[in-house]
């Protein structure tokens, strides 16, 4: 890790104010005040839709030392693949104020305003592993289909902007009620598995969708590997309770799933499936490439 200076930098600030509880508009001010007596010169921009972060990063970035997000993990993976696109790796501070705000939790990165805000300030710039989705899109903590993944995309803003976390979990529960399994051909670095899933992850993270719990032994962001989680057709509703009661406690039994590290995943299905990346609806895909670019992203930490 290295020390961030603030001395003579620009910053580009980007926020989405719908985020959350639009919780960004609330706090605006402080992240404003906090930037003015550190310095910075601060050049700000709002989100009014999806991809504009992506736009804003591509015209701006060249001229900053560094970009402070505040928003959630969708608007972040906005940053990143901007930065990806043009070849530009500058450290991004996160300032979290979406929902579930999965990728801050794993990191450990601080939720509160007050220190969220010192740490997107006067942190710490620590390497982070993203991952290449086709070759087309980018993610930092989460690619994923089949049961759950449809939760974060399809929960209305409205309902996550009333209920918070809260909506999350209810929509999750209703999802139950809709599962269905997949049958897939995963070859992860060389190693082939087939089978009917009803999950399947490429994760960089500890939560997905602020429902399933990953094993946090051996978890690592900077290795250029991924972890990738397969769950099991349930034959029964014994199997499924066992499922579900494993993912609540961080507890994989390999008669109902797979758990392993990867560099390089490919999905091969007989039909299209849909994915989400970090949280955004990423398609409707029969073949899915999934590459770690290792250390690829730089985010700015506690001390």
């Amino acid at each position: 890790m290295a020390s961030v200076s603030t001395e003579n930098q620009s910053i580009l600030l980007i926020i989405n104010p719908i985020a959350g509880r639009k919780k960004a508009q609330r706090i605006l001010h402080k992240i404003i005040y906090s930037l003015s007596r550190s310095n910075y010169k601060t050049k700000i921009f709002y989100t009014s839709g999806k991809g504009e972060a992506i736009n804003i990063v591509k015209e701006n970035a060249a001229y900053v030392q560094r970009i402070i997000c505040c928003g959630g993990d969708g608007t972040l993976n906005e940053i990143f693949t901007g930065l990806n696109m043009i070849n530009l790796q500058i450290p991004v501070g996160y300032i979290p104020t979406g929902t579930t705000n999965d990728l801050a939790h794993s990191l450990n990165l601080p939720t509160t305003t007050k220190k969220a805000i010192s740490t997107a300030i006067r942190g710490q710039i620590r390497e982070h592993d993203l991952g290449s989705f086709n070759g087309e899109q980018y993610f930092s903590y989460i690619a994923s289909f089949g049961a759950f993944t449809k939760v974060a995309y399809s929960t209305p803003q409205w309902l996550k902007n009333l209920f918070g976390h809260t909506a999350y979990v209810f929509n999750g529960i209703l999802s139950i009620a809709d599962i269905r399994s997949h049958s897939v051909k995963v070859v992860a670095d060389g190693k082939e598995i087939s089978g009917d899933f009803v999950f399947g992850s490429v994760s960089n993270s500890m939560v997905i969708a602020g429902l399933v719990k990953l094993p946090k032994s051996g978890i690592s962001f900077t290795d250029g590997e991924f972890e990738v989680t397969l769950i099991k057709k349930p034959k029964n509703r014994k199997d499924l309770k066992a499922i579900v009661h494993g993912i609540l406690h961080r507890k994989y039994d390999d008669r109902y799933m797979y758990f392993f590290k990867a560099k390089e995943i490919s999905f091969t299905f007989n039909e299209g499936v849909a994915w989400t990346t970090d949280g955004e609806f990423a398609g409707t895909l029969e073949t899915v490439h999934i590459k770690n670019l290792r250390q690829k992203a730089q985010i700015v930490m506690s001390r």
